[in-house]
């Protein structure tokens, strides 16, 4: 019975540990046009994490990096919300282990959207 408890322990633990977000990461923005072509954007995040908060700063690669607003690391899903000077910027993601893959969705000022994929893996 010992031995039992002990494994289901084991097996638990991956899953009851703090994730933590804090640190570079880097990745792609893919973006599907209406004629089926993909663009792929290299982009960057900054993160830091206080308990389920997540502040830091996101953008496109090379561009100033946008301040993070409403961030929280949830059950493995982080959200938060970029504003752009042309629109805004929600995301959602998904954490496991060192990546981290979701969409992000971007509203311009006139209510158009725009939804695309993104990836991120941990800088090393």
């Amino acid at each position: 019975m010992g031995k039992l408890l002990l494994s289901l322990f084991l097996l638990l633990l991956p899953l009851t540990a703090a994730a933590d977000v804090s640190g570079k990461w880097s990745g792609s923005m893919d973006i599907k046009a209406p004629d089926g072509t993909v663009q792929s954007t290299p982009v960057t995040a900054e993160f830091k994490q206080d308990g389920k908060t997540v502040t830091g700063t996101a953008g496109r690669e090379g561009d100033d990096q946008l301040t993070i607003e409403n961030g929280l690391l949830d059950g493995g899903t982080l959200t938060f919300d970029v504003e752009a000077p042309d629109g805004k910027y929600s995301v959602s993601l998904k954490l496991v282990g060192d990546k981290m893959e979701g969409e992000t969705t971007f509203s311009d000022p006139n209510g158009n959207k725009l939804t695309a994929k993104l990836s991120f893996e941990r800088a090393k």
